[in-house]
């Protein structure tokens, strides 16, 4: 194996840990749902989805979030 062919495999097994990462991120982001928290999947209080736009997370996991956010976890 030359050069230029361990180069193409190194670009070839590159471009596939690109493209199985973004697998992964469209497959968590097509997980995603208004209703249920993306951290623990528990469903979000419609009282707080009502009052709260672009709600994510249920209120426990929120308030971890932005602990973790703090310190500087996140």
């Amino acid at each position: 194996m030359d050069q230029f062919d361990r180069a193409q495999a190194l670009e070839a097994t590159e471009r596939n840990a690109i493209l199985e990462a973004k697998r992964g991120e469209a497959e968590r982001q097509s997980r995603f749902s208004l209703s249920h928290c993306e951290d623990c999947g528990d469903e979000i209080d419609p009282r707080r989805l009502k009052s709260i736009k672009g709600v994510k997370r249920c209120i426990t996991c929120q308030e971890e979030y932005e602990n973790q956010k703090k310190r500087g976890l996140r």
